[in-house]
């Protein structure tokens, strides 16, 4: 129940934060200085921040910025790298040996780096970090599709489906495919979590989302010189807890539910 309660609760945050156009009360770039720092009531709901603007409605846009650059990511990183992974797993050969190689180059550069020579190359900008990450996280998913359709490769389906003439495309699209997503899913879960932590973090350093667009990361930095105003901090804070959380609760029980269907 418990578990449930924390799925749902984050779920719900979500949806709210996607609404964000309807039930956000004020624009979050609208600064007030007039009413800064000023507490919870009926207009503002959590406050304002250092330049008056309504934090509650900054919550809503930055999560929707946030986790809407992170579901990018993790969608682009996973639908490239499972493509790319499956068809070196079936083809092998070289092209496997190429793949495999060179997703060992890329992995041996620290994430923070390549987002530090995207960024100096393109310029600072969720672009660039989004791009940065693009060029590592595709890798999880690549090897992982790989050694799955390895081992797919042996099942008599498979070996029927390519002795009556099918194509190539058809048996990963028919076969493979559907036999190695359920393991797939909890990685893609698992990793949307991650993906949000590094945009928030890389916002928080200054590399990301730019001032004055809402964003989660970007308004705990905001709030670093405000300590005396926790609420600056504490709210877009605790929505990242939540999602991460709950996305690794989510991972945990789809990985759960896989082993008891294995065994």
């Amino acid at each position: 129940m418990k578990r449930k309660f924390f799925l749902l609760l984050p779920a719900l945050l979500v949806l709210i934060c996607l609404l964000a156009p309807v039930l956000a009360p004020w624009d979050p770039n609208k600064a007030d200085p007039t009413i800064k720092f000023a507490k919870m009531s009926a207009s503002h709901w959590l406050g304002t921040d250092y330049l008056g603007r309504d934090i509650f409605s900054r919550v809503l846009w930055g999560g929707r910025r946030t986790m809407g650059y992170a579901a990018l990511v993790t969608a682009a990183s996973a639908v490239f790298g499972t493509c790319l992974g499956m068809l070196s797993g079936f083809t092998g050969g070289v092209f496997d040996s190429v793949v495999m190689k060179g997703s060992d180059i890329l992995r041996s550069f620290p994430g923070i780096v390549l987002v530090l020579i995207v960024v100096s190359v393109r310029g600072v900008g969720i672009g660039s970090v989004c791009l940065a990450m693009l060029l590592v996280r595709w890798i999880w998913y690549a090897r992982m599709a790989r050694n799955l359709t390895r081992a797919e490769m042996g099942r008599t389906a498979i070996l029927a489906s390519r002795l009556s003439g099918s194509s190539w495309l058809k048996i990963l699209r028919r076969h493979i495919f559907i036999s190695i997503l359920p393991e797939m899913l909890p990685v893609l879960s698992l990793d949307f979590g991650g993906a949000l932590l590094a945009i928030s973090g890389y916002s928080f350093l200054g590399l990301g989302i730019l001032p004055p667009d809402a964003e989660w990361g970007m308004m705990i930095n905001d709030g670093r010189n405000y300590m005396e105003h926790p609420g600056m901090m504490l709210w877009p804070g605790l929505c990242v807890v939540f999602i991460v959380i709950s996305v690794n609760l989510l991972g945990d029980r789809l990985r759960d539910k896989l082993e008891v269907r294995r065994s």
